[in-house]
């Protein structure tokens, strides 16, 4: 399988919440810092993390564009949240129940065989769509 194949089946087990197969995607030492900065190392901590988002959220994430080369993978995402609940604590701003946040990123993804060991995310444009008052 190609790396851009992984990825592509790696954003799948993400968008579905398949917890175990984008276990599998990870090194057991793997290191994800987020957009805002926020470091996440081991695999259990990044699933526990996207786990809390998704009770919280509907988040979807697309592949805009993704390449790879050697053992790099780098990739334009575009995610969507649509708060499930008011989250005054959202990582990236507080929510209310009903309001979408939309983020673009980069993100570059390094892997060893078929496991990421190192992901590091940048935002590049942020869009806030509070739900509409009645």
């Amino acid at each position: 399988m190609t790396p851009e194949a992984r990825f592509r089946a790696y954003m799948h087990a993400f968008n579905h919440s398949d917890w175990d197969a984008l276990r599998s995607h990870y090194a057991p030492d793997i290191r994800l810092v987020i957009g805002n900065g926020t470091e996440l190392i081991g695999r259990e901590a990044i699933v526990d993390f996207y786990s809390k988002v998704k009770q919280q959220t509907q988040r979807t994430i697309e592949i805009v564009q993704c390449f790879a080369d050697g053992n790099i993978l780098a990739a334009e995402l575009e995610s969507e949240f649509l708060a499930l609940e008011d989250v005054p604590d959202f990582a990236a701003r507080p929510m209310a129940r009903g309001d979408r946040y939309y983020i673009n990123s980069f993100v570059l993804y390094e892997f060893e065989q078929n496991q990421y060991t190192s992901i590091r995310a940048a935002v590049f444009r942020r869009l806030f769509r509070p739900i509409a008052a009645p």
